[in-house]
């Protein structure tokens, strides 16, 4: 089942007198179950890439659609919904609060709810035992090291039981060997039914998803 799909999308920018073309003529599709890479260096296109799937900026042409309904025609309110209850984000940078504990950072997104669960508590406790992380729950992020901060961030993901997760050069600032211990919750989580897009620059992170998208000068160069 689809989720997310892009039509010939193009991104410009204005920069001086000229314009920049950020993204050109992107076209795929994310289906529930997908475990996708998106892979170029930097510069490519793959954060301008991040922000569309994310809903946090519009193109200049082209189709962006979420559960098959058009970017263009959900308004600014409801974008905000749906990145607080159908979207995850894990990013490389952790973006844990330091003054919260693991379990207030993990219940953060339920905040943002609409109409926030009744059994967000129990959403939360599942979520850390999911990564391995419900012994730390009661810790602040400055206790941890950095392969279970970004586990407490993935957790912060799943509370919503989100269609999609984003997660953005995840192990950009762990070693190999944690590096490895994320992908491998990444794999299990996938296996588990859930949707991931992988932003990453990294070819051999991108070899263990199932599907990746190479991105080249704001290009889709070709998809494996």
């Amino acid at each position: 089942m689809e989720i997310l799909r892009f039509d010939n999308v193009c991104k410009r920018y204005p920069m001086g007198d000229g314009v920049v073309n950020a993204l050109v003529d992107a076209s795929f599709t994310i289906n529930e179950g997908d475990f996708v890479a998106i892979l170029g260096p930097s510069g490519s296109g793959k954060s301008t890439l991040m922000h569309l799937l994310g809903f946090l900026d519009s193109p200049t042409e082209g189709g962006v659609y979420f559960e098959n309904r058009r970017l263009e025609d959900i308004s600014g309110t409801q974008r905000a919904r749906i990145r607080a209850e159908k979207i995850g984000f894990v990013f490389q940078a952790f973006n844990l609060l330091p003054r919260m504990s693991v379990f207030g950072n993990a219940k953060l997104p339920l905040a943002y709810h609409s109409n926030p669960p009744p059994d967000a508590d129990e959403r939360v406790r599942k979520a850390l035992a999911l990564v391995g992380m419900d012994h730390r729950a009661n810790h602040k992020p400055g206790e941890l090291s950095g392969g279970q901060r970004q586990r407490v961030a993935i957790a912060r993901a799943l509370v919503n039981e989100p269609r999609i997760i984003l997660a953005d050069e995840p192990t950009g600032n762990l070693d190999s060997k944690t590096a490895a211990t994320i992908l491998e919750l990444f794999e299990e989580l996938n296996r588990q039914g859930r949707t991931i897009v992988l932003v990453t620059h990294d070819p051999k992170v991108a070899e263990r998803t199932k599907r990746q998208i190479h991105v080249l000068d704001g290009r889709i160069a070709r998809e494996t």
